[in-house]
């Protein structure tokens, strides 16, 4: 993440700085900017599933006992979470498919490059889904557990 959004930022600075200073503008910058943007959104998700970040609805998992909780909690991730990473990570791999023969226009990369992305972020999901899972819940943020 800190080195896709570095990236950006130098990118987009630099085109900033050559259109207002020198009156140049590199002529694939928006191009690469974008496909940046797209890895840095789905490997930022993947990240916020890693991190439990997601806005979630816990009130049931809260309201049982440790063990019914635990065995709710990885039935409910199961079904929603790992079943939608699993499905984007095919719908990915489709996409990659059918467009790697495309070149971007001024770049002239394979357009299943930016693709890759959504089946590369699918895979990691569902990675930190399962680890998640095993783990029996979401870890507690730093400074939030109970001292006394």
């Amino acid at each position: 993440m800190i080195a896709l959004l570095a990236a950006l930022t130098l990118l987009v600075g630099v085109q900033i700085a050559g259109r207002f200073v020198c009156a140049y503008s590199i002529f694939w910058s928006d191009e690469l900017a974008r496909f940046l943007m797209v890895w840095a959104a789905f490997v930022g998700m993947s990240v916020g599933v890693r991190c439990s970040s997601h806005p979630r609805v816990d009130s049931l998992v809260r309201a049982l006992p440790p063990a019914a909780a635990r065995t709710v909690f990885v039935a409910a991730v199961a079904c929603s979470h790992l079943f939608f990473f699993l499905v984007m990570a095919g719908y990915g791999t489709l996409l990659v498919q059918r467009t790697w023969l495309q070149r971007s226009p001024r770049l002239g990369l394979r357009m299943g490059l930016p693709y890759l992305a959504v089946l590369v972020a699918g895979v990691l999901m569902g990675l930190h889904t399962i680890a998640l899972a095993l783990r029996g819940g979401p870890a507690e943020p730093p400074g939030s557990g109970s001292h006394g």
